[in-house]
């Protein structure tokens, strides 16, 4: 972990709202001038605090999406298993987060997919024996309730 000051919460903070800031509008807007900002941008970049810089798509206008849920359970629990699913899953496009996770189901998938049917070509993926998938269970969503992709800067605890 990094030791951060306000200054670079205020920036990860505006940078998060708006990533096109010009560092001229982001320094006035942390209390700093240009050159010690712009360092402090690339130091939190270098330090891979901040990952890249993105356009959210609302992919839904360009073409209609099918949002599905997966949990998978493995039939062996080993590394070498847990690694052969983890690199099927790297190569599926549709799948837009895998979290390995704790309770009933070793895997919790989400996906976009075109429709139920592409949907279906990526479960028989998924059935190939050298997987060891045991079992799956499928969610549809059907509405957005909230869809944050990550815990706001501004909504963490307060630094000095």
């Amino acid at each position: 972990m990094s030791t951060l000051d306000r200054i670079d919460y205020l920036i990860l903070g505006v940078l998060q709202e708006n990533g096109r800031l010009p560092i001229t509008s982001l320094a006035d807007l942390v209390g700093i001038s240009v050159s010690p900002c712009w360092q402090r941008v690339k130091h939190l970049e270098k330090a891979g605090i901040i990952r890249r810089y993105t356009a959210e798509i609302a992919i839904e206008k360009l073409q209609k999406v099918q949002i599905v849920l997966a949990h998978v359970i493995l039939s062996k629990h080993n590394r070498g298993t847990y690694h052969h699913f983890e690199c099927h899953v790297q190569s599926i496009p549709e799948v837009v987060e895998c979290y390995e996770i704790t309770g009933v189901f070793d895997y919790h998938l989400k996906l976009i997919v075109a429709d139920m049917d592409r949907y279906g070509e990526i479960v028989e993926s998924f059935l190939c024996p050298d997987l060891c998938v045991e079992k799956y269970v499928t969610y549809v969503v059907t509405r957005y309730v909230r869809n944050e992709q990550t815990l706001r800067v501004r909504n963490i605890v307060s630094h000095d």
